[in-house]
């Protein structure tokens, strides 16, 4: 097989695999009725103590005057605080309220026993090769550049 046809092959598994990570938050999402663009915003916030309003909005692609609705919907579940930055009256900072993180937490725990799942499919050495794998591809920063 060509490097080229690999490559393809590896962008279709990748795709398979975000597929069935996204259908083991969907439980939670679904359980919760988030959409998904409220779930990454709550997920976004989860390691940050507060950001602007327009920082959340642009880190996840959104116009402001959409992730204004997304927020006011969260803060109406009680899953993010929306307080008034100390410097800048004009400036909403968000972040995750105690039930916020506990939501999080909850999701990210239950992708991550799938995920294991997954896993335990592989042997020993396989699990050391990934690891070596997405260690090589996530040092040039990788991660970084699509967060």
């Amino acid at each position: 097989m060509t490097r080229e046809a690999t490559i393809a092959e590896i962008l279709e598994l990748q795709g398979r695999l975000m597929r069935v990570s996204m259908r083991d938050h969907s439980r939670t999402m679904v359980d919760e009725g988030l959409t998904p663009v409220q779930f990454h915003l709550l997920v976004f916030l989860r390691d940050r103590a507060s950001v602007p309003t327009a920082e959340a909005a642009e880190a996840m692609g959104l116009r402001p005057n959409i992730a204004t609705g997304v927020v006011q919907r969260l803060v109406e579940r009680g899953w993010i605080a929306r307080d008034i930055s100390p410097e800048d009256g004009r400036v909403r900072l968000l972040s995750l309220t105690p039930d916020g993180i506990t939501l999080v937490d909850a999701a990210i725990e239950e992708a991550e026993r799938g995920f294991i799942g997954h896993l335990s499919a592989l042997s020993d050495a396989q699990v050391e090769q990934l690891h070596g794998i997405l260690a090589t591809i996530l040092a040039d920063g990788a991660d970084e550049r699509n967060a």
